[in-house]
């Protein structure tokens, strides 16, 4: 697997970096023993000319973190700064978009320290790629990661808080642990610039989603 995740041919990477999510899923214990091998070929790969293998090193990176949990963090490094990059690329197909949201998500979660100072440089996108993905466990774990990641760095989200806002009213029915998060950082924020401003700046939202939070969230 080592040899064919450095095939010259992108469809060889591309289908070496699927199975190493499927493998990362099912049997970890197995994978675990090479990742320290295997994160700086992910991180080279991160190359957005070629999409599906680009996809596919995203979203193997995003299983993987999730089972590494605080042990990820001396990886984060390959990958962070080219996972912000695509994210803010123009153009960048949705499928694209939305694993490296994800993927950003899951980092974060497991490494918020590492990954929460460069929140203002994706938050935005993030955002917008991940309101419209239906309720799952990827976008769990994705939104708990941005949570985490705005609890140690909130000055990072205040410029588009309107846009965690639109994201967090794309939920049908998040758990309660996970909707919890989401009252506090919405009732902090709104605590925060008081009554007056949050006023002022709820007025600017479309109302369906002013409906929405009031409703879920009491905001």
């Amino acid at each position: 697997m080592y040899q064919c995740m450095q095939d010259k041919m992108p469809e060889v990477r591309q289908s070496s970096f699927a199975l190493l999510g499927d493998l990362t899923k099912a049997c970890f214990q197995h994978v675990k023993p090479c990742i320290a091998d295997f994160m700086p070929i992910l991180g080279t790969n991160l190359n957005p000319e070629f999409i599906s293998v680009c996809n596919n090193a995203t979203w193997a990176i995003g299983e993987i973190s999730i089972q590494m949990g605080i042990e990820m963090q001396p990886y984060i490094p390959m990958v962070l700064h080219q996972l912000v990059e695509i994210i803010n690329r123009p153009n960048t197909p949705k499928t694209l978009l939305e694993n490296t949201a994800i993927t950003i998500g899951r980092l974060g979660y497991v490494c918020p320290q590492e990954v929460a100072p460069m929140l203002q440089q994706f938050i935005r996108p993030w955002c917008t790629s991940l309101r419209n993905i239906r309720d799952n466990e990827e976008k769990d774990s994705a939104f708990r990661g941005i949570c985490t990641m705005i609890s140690v760095n909130p000055s990072g989200v205040i410029q588009d808080f309107i846009f965690f806002c639109d994201a967090v009213a794309s939920w049908i029915n998040p758990k309660d642990d996970l909707r919890d998060m989401f009252c506090k950082i919405l009732h902090g924020f709104k605590n925060q610039v008081g009554d007056e401003n949050w006023r002022r700046f709820s007025d600017q939202f479309p109302l369906p989603l002013k409906e929405r939070l009031a409703a879920f969230y009491g905001v």
